[in-house]
Protein backbone atom coordinates (compact mmCIF):
# COMPACT_ATOMS: atom_id res chain seq x y z
CA UNK A 1 0.00 0.00 0.00
CA UNK A 2 1.22 3.70 -1.02
CA UNK A 3 1.93 5.98 1.97
CA UNK A 4 0.53 9.48 1.62
CA UNK A 5 0.54 12.38 3.51
CA UNK A 6 -2.87 14.00 5.20
CA UNK A 7 -4.12 16.80 6.40
CA UNK A 8 -6.90 17.49 8.37
CA UNK A 9 -8.71 20.40 9.79
CA UNK A 10 -11.22 20.07 12.89
CA UNK A 11 -9.03 17.12 13.97
CA UNK A 12 -9.46 17.91 18.15
CA UNK A 13 -12.86 16.68 18.02
CA UNK A 14 -15.87 14.71 15.90
CA UNK A 15 -15.07 13.15 12.54
CA UNK A 16 -11.77 15.07 12.20
CA UNK A 17 -10.75 12.98 15.42
CA UNK A 18 -11.96 9.98 13.85
CA UNK A 19 -9.95 10.21 10.72
CA UNK A 20 -6.46 10.56 12.83
CA UNK A 21 -7.29 7.71 14.63
CA UNK A 22 -8.61 5.50 11.62
CA UNK A 23 -5.37 6.88 9.55
CA UNK A 24 -2.82 6.64 12.32
CA UNK A 25 -4.75 3.11 13.12
CA UNK A 26 -3.66 1.63 9.60
CA UNK A 27 0.03 3.01 10.03
CA UNK A 28 0.77 3.35 6.43
CA UNK A 29 0.39 7.20 6.49
CA UNK A 30 1.51 9.81 7.87
CA UNK A 31 -1.44 12.51 9.10
CA UNK A 32 -1.37 16.53 9.76
CA UNK A 33 -3.63 16.97 12.25
CA UNK A 34 -4.53 20.68 12.65
CA UNK A 35 -6.19 22.06 15.69
CA UNK A 36 -6.62 25.68 16.23
CA UNK A 37 -5.07 25.10 20.04
CA UNK A 38 -3.22 22.10 20.67
CA UNK A 39 -3.13 23.06 24.75
CA UNK A 40 -7.06 21.55 24.12
CA UNK A 41 -5.97 18.68 22.32
CA UNK A 42 -5.10 16.01 24.96
CA UNK A 43 -6.71 13.16 23.53
CA UNK A 44 -5.67 14.12 19.77
CA UNK A 45 -1.66 14.40 21.11
CA UNK A 46 -2.03 10.98 22.51
CA UNK A 47 -2.48 9.39 19.59
CA UNK A 48 -0.65 11.36 17.57
CA UNK A 49 2.21 11.12 19.70
CA UNK A 50 2.08 7.36 19.08
CA UNK A 51 2.82 8.31 15.69
CA UNK A 52 6.52 9.41 14.83
CA UNK A 53 5.31 10.75 11.48
CA UNK A 54 2.91 11.94 12.05
CA UNK A 55 2.00 15.78 14.08
CA UNK A 56 -0.27 18.66 15.10
CA UNK A 57 -0.17 21.12 13.04
CA UNK A 58 -1.78 24.91 14.97
CA UNK A 59 -4.08 27.47 12.95
CA UNK A 60 -7.41 28.80 12.74
CA UNK A 61 -9.06 28.15 9.72
CA UNK A 62 -10.51 31.72 9.73
CA UNK A 63 -6.73 33.73 10.60
CA UNK A 64 -5.62 33.55 6.76
CA UNK A 65 -2.07 34.70 8.34
CA UNK A 66 -2.02 31.86 10.82
CA UNK A 67 -2.54 29.72 7.82
CA UNK A 68 0.42 31.32 6.40
CA UNK A 69 3.07 30.32 9.27
CA UNK A 70 1.57 26.86 9.37
CA UNK A 71 3.04 26.11 5.79
CA UNK A 72 6.28 27.87 6.48
CA UNK A 73 6.91 26.06 9.72
CA UNK A 74 5.70 23.02 8.34
CA UNK A 75 8.31 23.32 4.81
CA UNK A 76 11.04 24.40 7.65
CA UNK A 77 10.35 21.00 9.53
CA UNK A 78 10.97 18.97 6.23
CA UNK A 79 7.21 18.40 5.22
CA UNK A 80 7.37 18.76 0.92
CA UNK A 81 4.21 17.36 -0.17
CA UNK A 82 1.10 16.80 1.02
CA UNK A 83 -1.81 14.09 -0.77
CA UNK A 84 -4.83 14.61 0.38
CA UNK A 85 -6.41 17.62 1.79
CA UNK A 86 -9.73 17.15 4.34
CA UNK A 87 -11.64 20.19 5.15
CA UNK A 88 -13.52 18.81 7.74
CA UNK A 89 -13.56 21.83 10.57
CA UNK A 90 -16.95 23.43 10.39
CA UNK A 91 -19.62 25.65 12.41
CA UNK A 92 -23.39 25.01 13.36
CA UNK A 93 -26.35 27.33 14.82
CA UNK A 94 -29.07 27.44 16.79
CA UNK A 95 -32.15 25.81 15.01
CA UNK A 96 -33.88 29.74 13.59
CA UNK A 97 -35.47 30.09 11.24
CA UNK A 98 -33.79 32.47 8.87
CA UNK A 99 -35.43 35.18 9.20
CA UNK A 100 -34.15 35.07 13.15
CA UNK A 101 -30.82 34.08 12.11
CA UNK A 102 -28.37 37.44 13.55
CA UNK A 103 -25.99 38.85 10.79
CA UNK A 104 -23.22 38.07 12.69
CA UNK A 105 -23.87 34.65 13.67
CA UNK A 106 -24.64 33.82 10.02
CA UNK A 107 -21.15 35.97 9.06
CA UNK A 108 -19.66 33.41 11.64
CA UNK A 109 -21.00 30.43 9.99
CA UNK A 110 -20.21 31.36 6.26
CA UNK A 111 -16.19 32.39 7.58
CA UNK A 112 -15.78 28.79 9.18
CA UNK A 113 -17.70 26.53 6.47
CA UNK A 114 -16.46 28.75 3.23
CA UNK A 115 -14.32 31.29 3.55
CA UNK A 116 -12.13 28.85 5.88
CA UNK A 117 -11.86 26.42 3.51
CA UNK A 118 -10.82 28.55 0.45
CA UNK A 119 -7.89 30.17 2.41
CA UNK A 120 -6.56 26.56 3.23
CA UNK A 121 -6.79 25.57 0.01
CA UNK A 122 -4.98 28.61 -1.34
CA UNK A 123 -2.50 28.60 1.29
CA UNK A 124 -1.98 24.48 0.34
CA UNK A 125 -1.76 24.75 -2.64
CA UNK A 126 2.08 24.80 -3.37
CA UNK A 127 2.38 21.12 -1.16
CA UNK A 128 -0.59 20.06 -3.02
CA UNK A 129 0.89 20.33 -5.87
CA UNK A 130 3.83 18.16 -4.75
CA UNK A 131 1.79 15.36 -3.93
CA UNK A 132 1.44 12.20 -5.95
CA UNK A 133 -2.86 12.26 -5.45
CA UNK A 134 -3.84 15.85 -5.28
CA UNK A 135 -7.52 15.24 -3.58
CA UNK A 136 -9.36 18.13 -1.93
CA UNK A 137 -12.53 16.78 0.07
CA UNK A 138 -14.73 18.99 1.53
CA UNK A 139 -16.68 17.67 4.21
CA UNK A 140 -19.88 19.15 3.38
CA UNK A 141 -23.67 17.83 4.03
CA UNK A 142 -26.83 16.55 2.48
CA UNK A 143 -28.33 19.73 4.00
CA UNK A 144 -26.00 21.85 1.46
CA UNK A 145 -28.16 20.21 -1.17
CA UNK A 146 -30.25 22.98 -3.03
CA UNK A 147 -32.52 20.62 -4.84
CA UNK A 148 -33.04 18.09 -1.84
CA UNK A 149 -33.77 21.41 0.63
CA UNK A 150 -37.15 20.54 3.03
CA UNK A 151 -37.14 23.83 5.14
CA UNK A 152 -35.05 22.69 8.07
CA UNK A 153 -34.20 25.02 10.16
CA UNK A 154 -31.02 25.40 9.73
CA UNK A 155 -31.04 27.87 6.86
CA UNK A 156 -27.27 29.27 7.52
CA UNK A 157 -25.46 26.34 8.13
CA UNK A 158 -27.59 24.92 4.83
CA UNK A 159 -26.38 28.06 2.69
CA UNK A 160 -23.02 27.93 4.06
CA UNK A 161 -22.65 24.69 2.78
CA UNK A 162 -24.08 25.13 -0.47
CA UNK A 163 -21.94 27.85 -0.96
CA UNK A 164 -19.04 25.28 0.06
CA UNK A 165 -20.16 22.87 -2.40
CA UNK A 166 -20.05 25.62 -5.01
CA UNK A 167 -16.38 26.64 -3.93
CA UNK A 168 -15.55 22.65 -4.60
CA UNK A 169 -16.70 23.19 -7.61
CA UNK A 170 -15.04 26.05 -9.13
CA UNK A 171 -11.61 25.11 -7.76
CA UNK A 172 -12.52 21.38 -9.39
CA UNK A 173 -13.18 23.88 -12.56
CA UNK A 174 -9.77 25.65 -12.32
CA UNK A 175 -7.67 22.87 -11.49
CA UNK A 176 -8.80 19.95 -13.83
CA UNK A 177 -5.81 20.80 -15.88
CA UNK A 178 -3.37 20.29 -12.95
CA UNK A 179 -4.23 16.88 -12.43
CA UNK A 180 -6.23 17.72 -9.18
CA UNK A 181 -9.86 16.01 -7.45
CA UNK A 182 -11.89 17.97 -5.35
CA UNK A 183 -14.97 16.64 -4.04
CA UNK A 184 -17.70 17.81 -1.79
CA UNK A 185 -18.84 14.89 0.71
CA UNK A 186 -21.67 14.28 3.13
CA UNK A 187 -20.67 12.47 5.89
CA UNK A 188 -24.26 11.73 7.12
CA UNK A 189 -26.11 12.17 10.16
CA UNK A 190 -23.20 11.48 12.49
CA UNK A 191 -23.11 11.38 16.71
CA UNK A 192 -21.18 14.20 17.32
CA UNK A 193 -21.19 17.30 19.36
CA UNK A 194 -22.53 18.97 15.98
CA UNK A 195 -24.80 16.21 15.01
CA UNK A 196 -26.11 15.36 18.70
CA UNK A 197 -26.87 12.17 20.19
CA UNK A 198 -30.01 11.39 18.29
CA UNK A 199 -27.95 11.10 14.90
CA UNK A 200 -27.98 7.44 13.87
CA UNK A 201 -24.02 6.98 12.91
CA UNK A 202 -21.34 6.78 15.31
CA UNK A 203 -17.94 8.83 13.38
CA UNK A 204 -16.39 5.28 13.28
CA UNK A 205 -19.10 4.21 10.88
CA UNK A 206 -19.19 7.24 9.41
CA UNK A 207 -15.79 7.77 8.71
CA UNK A 208 -14.96 4.15 7.55
CA UNK A 209 -16.81 4.63 4.96
CA UNK A 210 -15.44 7.84 4.46
CA UNK A 211 -11.80 7.16 3.85
CA UNK A 212 -12.73 3.79 1.71
CA UNK A 213 -14.17 6.28 -0.46
CA UNK A 214 -11.40 8.87 -0.39
CA UNK A 215 -9.20 6.07 -1.16
CA UNK A 216 -10.13 5.09 -5.01
CA UNK A 217 -11.03 8.63 -5.61
CA UNK A 218 -9.55 8.97 -8.60
CA UNK A 219 -9.60 12.38 -11.44
CA UNK A 220 -13.05 11.27 -12.86
CA UNK A 221 -14.43 12.25 -9.90
CA UNK A 222 -13.16 15.48 -10.23
CA UNK A 223 -16.36 18.52 -9.14
CA UNK A 224 -18.69 15.85 -7.87
CA UNK A 225 -20.72 15.68 -4.41
CA UNK A 226 -20.81 12.51 -2.87
CA UNK A 227 -22.23 10.74 -0.37
CA UNK A 228 -19.81 8.81 1.87
CA UNK A 229 -20.20 5.66 -0.14
CA UNK A 230 -19.28 8.00 -3.05
CA UNK A 231 -22.57 7.99 -4.64
CA UNK A 232 -23.23 11.26 -6.54
CA UNK A 233 -25.40 13.48 -4.76
CA UNK A 234 -27.32 16.12 -7.02
CA UNK A 235 -26.50 19.78 -6.13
Amino acid sequence: MSRYTYLITGANRGIGFEMVRQLLAEGNHDVLAVVRSSATANPLKALVDESKSSKIVEFDVTERHSIKNAVKHLKEKGVDKIDVLINCAGAMHELVPMEALEDSEFERLLRINVVGPNSVISEFLPLLKQGSRKVVVNISSGLGSISMNTGYNSGGYNVSKAALNMLTKQYAVEKAASGFTFIALDPGWVQTDMGGKSAPLTPTESVGAILSTISKLAQKDNGKYMTRFGETLPF
